[in-house]
């Protein structure tokens, strides 16, 4: 007799897309380089936060559109790596066939997995698509690359993206950062009980919010700050002069005890 060479269903493996951990932490990795990193909510559909050493010296570059998904939200056996749309489905497809997952389930279909896990292109209504980690932030054209991915980015008021925000990210490059050897940033949102839509697939943060470390070329730090907004077309941006300042008018919004440090020592 000829050896039965269909694949059978592995249910635990076809459903471990609806099992996953959330939120989920990502190792933002394009090409062979990992460039920051980023929490995800998988119930939400947005990143909590990205963090990122920012280029000081160099002249920042954006890099194209957002167009990258992580098919390792999917299933955690995929490969950690940054892909654009086609790719993505391609990797849950052949996932699929590896363990007999028959995509006559809708829950078992290549679109259907990529948009459970994470927000997808047409999810985000007439909201921006606002970067935690901004390309502006990063020079090396590598690196601005890599924030183009749908789990840097979250619902954002158009008139906050391009306004009182933007030009925030502007100050922190070219002014905040004048005197650091290095500037960590940390940027976060804030969840709240508003949806893109009534199917409420995607989040809308009521408040983005940022936090700096700056240090000397010894590693040290020298200064701190940061600042926090709310998700509306109102141009108020609160900046803070320390972290600890910051820190303490976020723990009410995210539901944080004290323990709450978004650096530790800075």
């Amino acid at each position: 007799l000829e050896p039965n060479t269909q694949t059978l269903e592995n249910p635990a493996q076809c459903l471990s897309a609806y099992n996953a951990a959330s939120p989920a932490y990502i190792c933002q990795r394009n090409g062979n380089h990992y460039y920051f990193a980023t929490l995800y909510d998988r119930a939400r559909r947005i990143p909590l936060y990205s963090a990122y050493e920012m280029d000081i010296n160099g002249v920042p570059k954006r890099e194209g559109s957002i167009v990258y998904y992580e098919p390792q939200l999917v299933h955690p056996d995929l490969i950690s790596q940054q892909m654009d749309k086609k790719r993505s489905l391609s990797e849950i497809k052949k996932y699929n066939q590896n363990n007999g997952c028959n995509e006559r389930s809708p829950q078992y279909r290549q679109n259907y997995k990529l948009g459970w896990s994470q927000a997808l292109d047409d999810n985000f209504g007439s909201y921006d698509r606002g970067h935690l980690n901004p390309a502006g932030h990063h020079a090396n054209q590598d690196a601005a690359k890599a924030t183009m991915t749908h789990t840097n980015v979250a619902p954002q008021d158009g008139t906050m993206n391009k306004g009182p925000w933007n030009q925030y990210e502007t100050k922190l490059k070219d002014v905040l950062s004048v005197g650091c050897s290095k500037m960590y940033v940390v940027t976060g949102v804030v969840p709240s009980g508003t949806w893109v839509d009534q199917n409420q697939r995607v989040n809308v943060p009521s408040h983005y919010w940022n936090a700096y470390c700056c240090t000397d070329i010894n590693g040290n730090p020298l200064k701190s700050g940061g600042a926090l907004g709310p998700n509306t077309a109102q141009d108020v941006i609160t900046e803070y002069n320390s972290v600890t300042d910051l820190e303490n008018d976020l723990r009410g919004p995210l539901r944080v005890d004290n323990n709450f440090n978004i650096f530790n020592g800075c």
